[in-house]
Protein backbone atom coordinates (compact mmCIF):
# COMPACT_ATOMS: atom_id res chain seq x y z
CA UNK A 1 0.00 0.00 0.00
CA UNK A 2 1.21 3.49 -1.05
CA UNK A 3 1.98 6.20 1.96
CA UNK A 4 3.36 9.70 1.34
CA UNK A 5 4.51 11.12 4.46
CA UNK A 6 5.40 14.65 4.61
CA UNK A 7 5.10 17.69 6.78
CA UNK A 8 2.03 20.24 6.56
CA UNK A 9 3.48 23.78 6.91
CA UNK A 10 1.19 26.14 9.31
CA UNK A 11 1.69 29.57 11.42
CA UNK A 12 3.58 28.48 14.28
CA UNK A 13 5.44 25.30 12.70
CA UNK A 14 5.02 22.44 10.61
CA UNK A 15 2.13 19.33 11.17
CA UNK A 16 3.35 15.29 10.28
CA UNK A 17 0.79 14.52 7.82
CA UNK A 18 0.50 11.16 6.64
CA UNK A 19 -1.16 10.62 3.10
CA UNK A 20 -2.57 6.96 1.71
CA UNK A 21 -4.45 7.42 -1.40
CA UNK A 22 -6.82 5.43 -2.52
CA UNK A 23 -5.84 1.59 -3.88
CA UNK A 24 -8.42 1.57 -6.49
CA UNK A 25 -9.89 4.57 -8.55
CA UNK A 26 -11.88 6.12 -9.06
CA UNK A 27 -11.36 7.95 -5.64
CA UNK A 28 -14.70 7.73 -3.96
CA UNK A 29 -14.40 10.30 -1.13
CA UNK A 30 -11.05 11.36 1.24
CA UNK A 31 -11.34 11.65 5.12
CA UNK A 32 -9.13 13.75 7.72
CA UNK A 33 -8.45 11.66 10.63
CA UNK A 34 -8.47 13.73 13.56
CA UNK A 35 -6.80 11.22 16.83
CA UNK A 36 -7.51 11.43 20.77
CA UNK A 37 -6.29 13.00 23.29
CA UNK A 38 -2.61 12.50 25.31
CA UNK A 39 -1.78 8.91 25.06
CA UNK A 40 -4.53 8.11 23.34
CA UNK A 41 -3.19 8.68 19.71
CA UNK A 42 -0.51 6.69 21.13
CA UNK A 43 -2.93 3.51 22.19
CA UNK A 44 -5.08 3.95 18.84
CA UNK A 45 -2.28 4.48 16.01
CA UNK A 46 -2.96 0.46 15.06
CA UNK A 47 -6.46 -0.05 14.49
CA UNK A 48 -6.44 3.53 13.21
CA UNK A 49 -3.44 2.18 10.92
CA UNK A 50 -5.68 -0.94 10.01
CA UNK A 51 -9.01 1.02 8.91
CA UNK A 52 -7.10 3.76 6.74
CA UNK A 53 -5.81 -0.01 5.09
CA UNK A 54 -8.92 -1.47 4.68
CA UNK A 55 -10.54 2.19 3.45
CA UNK A 56 -7.59 2.91 0.60
CA UNK A 57 -8.70 -0.72 -0.63
CA UNK A 58 -12.73 0.32 -0.79
CA UNK A 59 -11.62 3.49 -2.44
CA UNK A 60 -11.24 6.19 -0.07
CA UNK A 61 -7.74 8.45 0.56
CA UNK A 62 -7.19 9.38 4.28
CA UNK A 63 -5.02 12.18 5.80
CA UNK A 64 -3.51 11.22 9.39
CA UNK A 65 -2.97 14.70 10.70
CA UNK A 66 -0.59 14.78 14.17
CA UNK A 67 -1.84 18.04 16.21
CA UNK A 68 0.52 20.71 17.57
CA UNK A 69 2.55 18.90 20.03
CA UNK A 70 1.95 15.78 19.12
CA UNK A 71 3.03 12.71 17.89
CA UNK A 72 5.93 14.20 14.93
CA UNK A 73 4.77 17.21 14.76
CA UNK A 74 6.61 20.38 15.67
CA UNK A 75 6.42 21.81 19.39
CA UNK A 76 5.50 20.08 22.57
CA UNK A 77 2.43 19.37 24.06
CA UNK A 78 2.85 22.51 26.85
CA UNK A 79 2.85 24.32 23.45
CA UNK A 80 -0.12 23.59 22.27
CA UNK A 81 -4.02 24.84 22.59
CA UNK A 82 -7.32 24.52 21.61
CA UNK A 83 -7.22 27.17 18.83
CA UNK A 84 -4.16 25.75 17.29
CA UNK A 85 -5.50 22.35 17.03
CA UNK A 86 -8.94 23.70 15.42
CA UNK A 87 -6.35 25.79 12.67
CA UNK A 88 -4.58 22.09 12.33
CA UNK A 89 -8.22 20.65 11.88
CA UNK A 90 -9.02 23.45 8.95
CA UNK A 91 -5.53 23.18 7.39
CA UNK A 92 -5.79 19.51 7.13
CA UNK A 93 -9.55 19.75 5.24
CA UNK A 94 -8.19 22.37 2.96
CA UNK A 95 -5.22 20.00 1.65
CA UNK A 96 -7.44 17.23 1.51
CA UNK A 97 -10.10 20.08 -0.76
CA UNK A 98 -6.85 21.10 -2.72
CA UNK A 99 -6.02 17.50 -3.18
CA UNK A 100 -9.10 16.30 -4.84
CA UNK A 101 -11.21 18.84 -5.88
CA UNK A 102 -14.87 18.20 -6.13
CA UNK A 103 -14.68 15.07 -3.94
CA UNK A 104 -16.38 14.86 -0.58
CA UNK A 105 -14.71 14.82 2.58
CA UNK A 106 -15.50 12.87 6.09
CA UNK A 107 -13.82 14.41 8.82
CA UNK A 108 -13.26 11.22 10.74
CA UNK A 109 -12.66 12.40 14.77
CA UNK A 110 -11.68 9.64 17.62
CA UNK A 111 -12.62 10.53 21.07
CA UNK A 112 -11.06 14.10 21.79
CA UNK A 113 -10.20 14.51 17.77
CA UNK A 114 -14.40 14.17 17.05
CA UNK A 115 -14.95 17.80 19.13
CA UNK A 116 -12.84 18.99 16.27
CA UNK A 117 -14.23 16.80 13.74
CA UNK A 118 -17.91 18.35 14.50
CA UNK A 119 -16.83 21.68 14.05
CA UNK A 120 -15.64 21.30 10.43
CA UNK A 121 -17.99 22.01 7.06
CA UNK A 122 -17.19 18.51 5.69
CA UNK A 123 -19.66 16.66 3.32
CA UNK A 124 -19.38 14.09 6.00
CA UNK A 125 -18.42 12.84 9.82
CA UNK A 126 -17.59 9.68 11.29
CA UNK A 127 -17.03 9.32 14.92
CA UNK A 128 -14.93 6.57 16.90
CA UNK A 129 -16.39 6.97 20.68
CA UNK A 130 -16.60 10.80 20.61
CA UNK A 131 -16.14 12.78 23.33
CA UNK A 132 -19.49 14.89 23.96
CA UNK A 133 -17.88 17.49 26.17
CA UNK A 134 -14.27 18.72 26.74
CA UNK A 135 -14.41 19.16 30.38
CA UNK A 136 -15.36 15.85 30.36
CA UNK A 137 -12.03 14.74 28.84
CA UNK A 138 -10.12 17.03 31.01
CA UNK A 139 -11.50 15.97 34.49
CA UNK A 140 -10.31 12.26 33.44
CA UNK A 141 -6.82 13.50 32.47
CA UNK A 142 -6.66 15.39 35.86
CA UNK A 143 -7.67 12.27 37.20
CA UNK A 144 -4.54 10.81 36.21
CA UNK A 145 -2.31 12.94 38.05
CA UNK A 146 -4.54 12.07 41.51
CA UNK A 147 -3.91 8.38 40.90
CA UNK A 148 -0.39 9.22 40.18
CA UNK A 149 0.16 11.16 43.54
CA UNK A 150 -1.43 8.88 45.47
CA UNK A 151 0.28 5.56 44.40
CA UNK A 152 3.19 7.30 45.41
CA UNK A 153 1.59 8.30 48.73
CA UNK A 154 2.21 11.71 47.97
CA UNK A 155 -0.37 15.00 49.03
CA UNK A 156 -4.03 14.33 48.54
CA UNK A 157 -5.46 16.93 46.21
CA UNK A 158 -8.76 17.38 44.29
CA UNK A 159 -9.56 18.28 40.66
CA UNK A 160 -10.41 21.93 41.93
CA UNK A 161 -7.32 22.07 43.29
CA UNK A 162 -5.61 20.91 40.47
CA UNK A 163 -7.23 23.35 38.39
CA UNK A 164 -6.28 25.63 40.53
CA UNK A 165 -2.53 24.89 40.29
CA UNK A 166 -2.76 24.66 36.49
CA UNK A 167 -4.24 28.27 36.57
CA UNK A 168 -1.14 29.39 39.21
CA UNK A 169 1.40 27.45 37.52
CA UNK A 170 0.23 27.71 33.31
CA UNK A 171 0.52 24.19 33.45
CA UNK A 172 0.50 20.90 35.05
CA UNK A 173 2.77 17.39 34.67
CA UNK A 174 0.45 14.38 33.85
CA UNK A 175 1.37 11.22 32.81
CA UNK A 176 4.30 12.95 31.15
CA UNK A 177 2.69 15.74 29.61
CA UNK A 178 2.92 19.26 30.20
CA UNK A 179 -0.54 20.09 30.03
CA UNK A 180 -1.10 23.78 29.58
CA UNK A 181 -3.63 26.09 30.61
CA UNK A 182 -4.43 27.32 27.06
CA UNK A 183 -5.27 23.88 25.61
CA UNK A 184 -7.09 22.74 29.11
CA UNK A 185 -8.97 25.72 29.05
CA UNK A 186 -10.31 25.58 25.19
CA UNK A 187 -10.89 22.18 25.53
CA UNK A 188 -12.76 22.21 28.93
CA UNK A 189 -15.23 24.88 26.65
CA UNK A 190 -15.55 22.33 23.85
CA UNK A 191 -18.74 20.50 22.91
CA UNK A 192 -19.44 17.63 20.58
CA UNK A 193 -21.21 19.52 17.65
CA UNK A 194 -24.78 18.67 16.24
CA UNK A 195 -24.20 16.84 12.59
CA UNK A 196 -25.34 18.88 9.56
CA UNK A 197 -23.90 16.34 6.88
CA UNK A 198 -24.33 12.20 6.76
CA UNK A 199 -23.30 11.12 9.91
CA UNK A 200 -21.78 7.90 11.57
CA UNK A 201 -21.02 7.73 15.49
CA UNK A 202 -20.25 4.67 16.99
CA UNK A 203 -18.89 3.17 20.39
CA UNK A 204 -17.14 -0.03 21.03
CA UNK A 205 -19.08 -1.56 24.02
CA UNK A 206 -18.15 -4.47 26.45
CA UNK A 207 -22.17 -5.19 27.35
CA UNK A 208 -23.58 -8.54 25.64
CA UNK A 209 -26.08 -6.76 23.94
CA UNK A 210 -23.74 -3.31 23.54
CA UNK A 211 -25.79 0.11 23.69
CA UNK A 212 -24.90 3.48 23.66
CA UNK A 213 -23.52 4.51 26.82
CA UNK A 214 -26.34 6.65 28.92
CA UNK A 215 -24.63 10.17 28.35
CA UNK A 216 -24.41 9.79 24.80
CA UNK A 217 -28.21 8.96 24.28
CA UNK A 218 -29.37 11.89 26.71
CA UNK A 219 -27.30 13.80 24.53
CA UNK A 220 -29.01 12.41 21.15
CA UNK A 221 -32.33 12.95 22.75
CA UNK A 222 -31.52 16.76 23.72
CA UNK A 223 -31.09 16.99 19.68
CA UNK A 224 -34.14 15.70 19.12
CA UNK A 225 -36.02 17.38 21.43
CA UNK A 226 -34.51 20.74 20.68
CA UNK A 227 -35.25 20.25 16.77
CA UNK A 228 -31.79 20.15 16.18
CA UNK A 229 -31.45 20.52 12.26
CA UNK A 230 -30.23 16.66 12.19
CA UNK A 231 -29.57 14.90 8.98
CA UNK A 232 -32.54 12.70 7.49
CA UNK A 233 -31.99 9.23 9.82
CA UNK A 234 -30.97 7.18 7.21
CA UNK A 235 -28.09 9.64 6.69
CA UNK A 236 -27.51 9.60 10.50
CA UNK A 237 -26.73 6.65 12.78
CA UNK A 238 -25.81 6.06 16.06
CA UNK A 239 -24.58 2.57 17.00
CA UNK A 240 -22.82 0.82 19.83
CA UNK A 241 -20.67 -2.20 18.71
CA UNK A 242 -18.74 -5.06 20.54
CA UNK A 243 -15.32 -3.92 20.34
CA UNK A 244 -12.42 -3.54 22.62
CA UNK A 245 -11.63 0.13 23.77
CA UNK A 246 -7.96 0.63 22.85
CA UNK A 247 -7.83 4.52 24.37
CA UNK A 248 -8.51 2.51 27.88
CA UNK A 249 -7.13 -0.50 27.86
CA UNK A 250 -3.52 -1.50 29.17
CA UNK A 251 -3.05 -3.40 26.24
CA UNK A 252 -2.83 -2.35 22.14
CA UNK A 253 -6.01 -3.72 21.18
CA UNK A 254 -7.76 -3.33 17.81
CA UNK A 255 -11.40 -2.55 16.41
CA UNK A 256 -12.83 -4.80 13.63
CA UNK A 257 -16.22 -4.14 14.45
CA UNK A 258 -15.78 -0.19 14.03
CA UNK A 259 -13.84 -0.31 11.20
CA UNK A 260 -16.16 -3.03 9.46
CA UNK A 261 -19.04 -0.58 10.05
CA UNK A 262 -17.36 3.01 9.16
CA UNK A 263 -16.55 0.94 5.46
CA UNK A 264 -19.77 -0.10 5.04
CA UNK A 265 -21.37 3.11 5.98
CA UNK A 266 -18.76 4.81 3.55
CA UNK A 267 -19.64 2.79 0.60
CA UNK A 268 -23.29 3.04 1.11
CA UNK A 269 -23.07 7.09 1.72
CA UNK A 270 -20.20 7.79 -1.12
CA UNK A 271 -20.77 5.39 -3.67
Amino acid sequence: MRREAFYLEAADGWRFALHTPAQQQPTRAALLHLHGFAEELNKTRRPVAQAVARFAAAGFACLQLDLHGCGDSSGDFADASWAAWQQDAQGGLAWLRQRYPGLPVVAWGLRAGALLASELPAQGQLWWQPVLQGSTQLQQFLRLRLAADMAQAGPKQSVAQLKAQLASQGELEIGGYRLPQALAEGLALAQLQAPRAACLWLEASSQDEPALLPASQALLARWQTSHAALPAPEQFQALALADPAPWAALELEDLPALTARSEQWLLEQFA
